[in-house]
């Protein structure tokens, strides 16, 4: 199937997240041959009042997928081609949304069924009352800090200096002032600043006005890149997921991304959900096999960037498909630290049992 970033019409969209082109089909009565004694009906073709059987769904013919246009945008963009989906659901179209605002919308109003995105923003909506599971975690933390500075070699250094962050409040801000914190630099012996997206942050560092920069994948690995050409010595200080491990005590692993879908085509589809849940596995193990071709689908969407700045950043992005009912202990865990920030971050508390799909 070919992947395409067109739009379908918005009311189609609305309509299958609502789940109104559900049906239900219960067949007639045959009449009986020519000739031929009638018999009596079958017990089950006269129910009684009340025993009707629940209606079946009617087949999904679309389903619209969105990431962000960072890494996670080569999964979804990989696992609209497979036949396991494509077999299924006669449409499925993949979309990179450029901020989570936008993703917010489009699953408030129905226009997308299933979405790859920070966890801590799934539980945000699932608390919220949008009624949508966390499948999965597929990214396990991919942000670095970056410095030009030949004096800063750690946390301590970077008391009192110029921090650059992309996109204030969500998982760049928030994963590096909980680490910050637990490392013993809390944010206000820093002097931390926001701008709406990754380049502008990079220009800051490029330009001498940052002593430091959070950057995600593929970003980061661009920066050392750029600075390379242009003579600037910018190099990772940390990989925040090791910070994460070293001041936690657990594993080098950040739940940082997930996907989530709505109930809708979990109840009434579950063999969709199967697909996208075995395609997902398969499109971790496809770009880690094929870096290149996993580079070359992900350029049209990761921020202008070129293949071999995308195929160079997969070595340093931790896929990992893990099932959400077994990543539970890992993602309360970071859930708890965040919430030690805000606690209205994930929605003013844990989700219930209720955010995490089972399969069952």
């Amino acid at each position: 199937m070919r992947v395409t970033r067109s739009t379908l019409p918005r009311l189609i969209a609305c309509l299958l997240a609502l789940g109104l082109l559900f049906g239900c089909a219960r067949p007639g009565a045959e009449s009986p041959p020519v000739n031929q004694p009638q018999t009596p009906p079958a017990a089950e073709e006269t129910p009684s009042e009340g025993t009707d059987p629940a209606p079946a769904a009617a087949p999904l013919e679309q389903l619209i997928l969105q990431a962000p246009a960072a890494p996670p945008s080569i999964l979804l963009a990989h696992l609209a081609t497979q036949e396991g989906l494509t077999d299924l659901v006669p449409a499925v179209e993949f979309q990179a949304f450029q901020n989570l605002d936008q993703l917010r919308a489009d699953m408030v109003k129905g226009a997308v069924q299933v979405a790859v995105v920070p966890t801590y923003v799934a539980a945000n909506l699932y608390q919220k009352g949008l009624p949508v599971k966390l499948l999965n975690v597929v990214v396990w933390g991919h942000l670095s800090v970056l410095t030009a500075d030949p004096d800063i070699s750690g946390w301590e250094d970077l008391r009192g200096r110029t921090v650059y962050i992309p996109f204030k409040g969500d998982s760049p801000d928030l994963i590096f002032r909980t680490v910050a914190h637990l490392a013993g630099v809390p944010e206000e012996e820093m002097d931390l600043n926001y701008v709406s997206a990754a380049p502008e942050a990079l220009q800051m560092l490029l330009a001498g006005k940052a002593d430091a920069v959070v950057l995600p994948e593929p970003v980061a690995s661009a920066a050392i890149l750029q600075g390379k050409q242009k003579g600037i010595p910018v190099r990772e200080l940390f990989e925040l997921r090791q910070e994460w491990g070293r001041v936690t005590g657990r594993e080098p692993a950040i739940p940082q991304l997930g996907t989530i879908a709505v109930t809708d085509v979990i109840e009434g589809h579950p063999e969709v959900i199967a697909a996208i849940q075995e395609g997902l596995q398969a499109s971790v193990a496809w770009i880690q096999e094929n870096p290149a071709d996993a580079a070359r689908l992900g350029e049209p969407y990761l921020h202008g960037l070129k293949a071999p700045v995308i195929e160079r950043s997969l070595d340093r992005t931790p896929f990992r498909f893990v099932p959400a009912a077994e990543a539970r202990e890992d993602v309360e865990f970071y859930f708890t630290k965040l919430a030690e920030l805000n606690p209205e971050i994930i929605g003013g508390g844990l989700p219930d049992d209720g955010f995490y799909y089972t399969g069952e």
